[in-house]
């Protein structure tokens, strides 16, 4: 195998060249790590205290009866989801089967479901599942415990995606391969993927439509791709509205990049991705617009709520706010933002990672055209984060809508960005091995260290001399499942994630090693 082949080749009409070429083992090792760390922390997280899951399980179960989508503000949580959460402090024997609890809890409850401002997708998918013969003859936790599975199984093909859409941005193995383990970086994505949530699917759905993207934006201008694009965006925009900053990349990468065609099939490429996106999922928003005059309606309704006399917004406050929570939140706030990883860490982690895109992309001008493309979306997304959050704080006096999950939908092109940036700040082999080797030492001490942080804040009351009465704890309790299973699932993630961990520098070796040989006299 050469050189180009390796490396992947621009494709021009022959599309099917374009991508690092074939999938080493490492990938694969490191996909199914992915989801067991996700199972993990579905096995981990206390029912409930994940953010917002009482409503996605609200929205799954009522879905699960009747298959129908209210109008935002529309709907309230069945009532035996409210007594399944009033009973999360019991240990598993003593909590009731969703049958149980809907014939002593029969009808709706008193809050609001705030999921219906979502498309309903997500619902529709766990619905069906919680649907099942038998199912509701579970216990809620079970249920709750299948559902998160779900989400771990979308977890797998991140691992993947992010190898081939950065393997493939700088047509380099080495570059997806670290890619792929800086996606074990970030706790708190692992963690979002594990539990009832509907970022689980928006974020495989926006990480499959960036890998698509990046494919088009080095030279795959097939019709079969374009149109892939197309839908895999309008099937991630029936999911959530952080997925939407995305139709940026999508409507620009038809006209920057590898081996562009005529102007005229740019502007075809481009039409017909949109069209295909809207027809598949953009109507939902355009229907918001119709019938609600809003792209996305207040589906809990915070001007009502909102309280007579709300202070003027003051912006030193709401930058400070956006500085404590947002970053925490991106790198691990676990559980319903009561386990923090520590402040010194996330400030070293965001700090580093805006220093690096920084220089990367400002100092050299290399994958400019690239750079650009990535960074719409990236740019979409602060802004409609900041104003959906300065809005709420504006309406009722509270700084809402902070957490750092709603950026792991742009996290892919965020990876590919970090990934032009370090090839330009690190120019030599030297540097860039060093990097390399930071990375993946990151990501294990981050992946394995936040379930041993977010475990001793679930279940030990965040001393770590009390972790036999947190394990016991978490056993006799909080897991739904057998204890042997439920000790089981990490250690077999540790061992998987480290023999992938091992597997990649082996790869990378054996590939330089090639390489050498190859480019001798």
């Amino acid at each position: 195998m050469n050189v180009s082949t390796r490396a992947g080749t621009p494709g021009g009409r022959n599309g099917s060249k374009v991508g690092p070429g074939r999938t080493p083992a490492a990938v694969w090792i490191l996909s199914v790590a992915m989801g067991m760390l996700s199972l993990t922390w579905s096995l981990l997280t206390p029912q409930f205290l994940a953010p917002d899951e009482s409503a996605h399980f609200a929205s799954t179960m009522r879905v699960s009866q009747g298959f129908s989508w209210p109008d935002p503000g529309a709907a309230r949580f069945p009532a035996a989801v409210e007594a399944a959460q009033a009973q999360s402090r019991m240990p598993h024997e003593d909590r009731s089967s969703y049958s149980q609890l809907l014939r002593e809890h029969p009808g709706d409850g008193a809050r609001v479901d705030q999921m219906t401002q979502h498309p309903p997708l997500y619902y529709l998918i766990t619905g069906a599942v919680a649907a099942l013969p038998g199912t509701t003859e579970m216990a809620w936790d079970n249920i709750m415990l299948l559902i998160r599975g779900i989400g771990a199984v979308f977890a797998v093909p991140l691992v993947w995606l992010a190898w081939a859409a950065v393997g493939t941005l700088l047509r380099s193995r080495k570059a997806g391969l670290i890619a792929a383990v800086a996606v074990f970086a970030v706790p708190q994505l692992a963690q979002t993927m594990g539990v009832v949530t509907n970022d689980s699917l928006a974020i495989l759905l926006a990480w499959t439509t960036t890998w698509l993207a990046v494919r088009v934006l080095r030279g795959d201008r097939r019709f079969v791709t374009i149109i892939l694009l197309g839908t895999a965006f309008g099937v991630a925009a029936l999911t959530k509205g952080t997925t939407l900053p995305l139709g940026a990349l999508v409507a620009i990468v038809p006209f920057v990049g590898s081996a562009l065609p005529s102007i005229g099939r740019r502007w075809r490429d481009a039409a017909l991705v949109v069209a295909v996106a809207t027809l598949v999922g953009g109507w939902w928003w355009a229907r918001n617009l119709i019938l609600f005059g809003r792209l996305q309606p207040d589906g809990i309704g915070l001007e009502a709520s909102a309280p007579p006399n709300v202070p003027d917004p003051s912006l030193g406050h709401y930058i400070d706010e956006v500085w404590n929570t947002t970053p925490t939140t991106f790198w691990g706030w676990f559980g319903r933002v009561n386990v923090p990883l520590p402040e010194l860490v996330v400030d070293f982690l965001t700090i580093s990672c805006v220093i690096l895109l920084a220089a990367g992309l400002v100092i050299r001008r290399d994958n400019r055209a690239s750079a650009f493309a990535l960074l719409l979306p990236v740019a979409g997304g602060v802004v409609l984060f900041i104003g959906t959050s300065w809005a709420a704080y504006d309406t009722t006096g509270d700084v809402r809508g902070l957490h750092g999950r709603y950026f792991f939908t742009l996290m892919l092109a965020l990876l590919g960005l970090g990934a032009i940036a370090t090839t330009n700040v690190a120019r030599d082999l030297v540097a860039r091995r060093a990097l390399a080797a930071c990375i993946t030492g990151l990501a294990s001490l981050l992946a394995i260290g936040g379930l041993v942080m977010a475990f001793i804040g679930f279940y030990a009351d965040n001393t770590y001399g009390q972790w036999r009465s947190g394990l016991r704890l978490w056993l006799g309790s909080f897991s739904p499942m057998p204890s042997w299973f439920t000790i089981v699932v990490p250690v077999a993630f540790v061992a998987v994630f480290l023999t992938g961990v091992i597997a990649t520098w082996v790869h990378k070796r054996r590939s330089a090693g090639s390489l050498q040989a190859q480019t001798s006299p």
